[in-house]
């Protein structure tokens, strides 16, 4: 999949590489869910993230309570899910 156009990453020959590269994995990975007989019409990804506990004391986290916003606190974990089927990932 060609991304001449792609303005998100400006002009990183690397960046389109590795986005090229991510796109391949994950279409291999819905093909073999597909074969093994997985519906893949009521897919849905949503990208979550997990912060530090609430009773962490590292800089970021002191700033977070300072500010009183819980959005600044530090990630340890960032990343997608995948809900195949009924229910999954609902937020309504």
């Amino acid at each position: 999949m060609p991304l001449e156009d792609d303005l998100m990453f400006g002009r990183d020959p690397r960046a389109k590489v590795v986005l090229e590269m991510a796109m391949k994995q994950v279409e291999k990975i819905l093909r073999e869910m597909q074969k093994s007989g997985m519906d893949l019409e009521k897919l849905k990804i949503k990208k979550y993230q997990k912060t530090h506990f609430t009773s962490c004391t590292c800089a970021q986290c002191l700033e977070a309570n300072r500010l009183k916003n819980p959005h600044k606190r530090g990630i340890l974990e960032e990343g997608y899910k995948v809900f195949v089927g009924e229910g999954g990932g609902d937020d309504e």
